[in-house]
């Protein structure tokens, strides 16, 4: 989440623009106001719902 306080929200900036310069393709989600354990019900079905479409269709 953009709260984290053990994965700062400008780290993940700063490698989404270096993965952009290297032309390599990603997925970035962000969880506005929440911390590392992305706590809260609706976050927290997001979160699994999009981990899960994203094993099935990259696996």
């Amino acid at each position: 989440g953009t709260s984290d306080d053990n994965v700062h929200f400008q780290n993940a900036v700063q490698l989404a623009d270096k993965l952009i310069k290297a032309c390599k393709q990603f997925d970035l989600m962000l969880y506005p106001g929440k911390k590392h354990g992305i706590r809260g019900q609706n976050a927290r079905i997001h979160l699994f719902t999009k981990m899960t479409n994203y094993f099935l269709e990259n696996l």
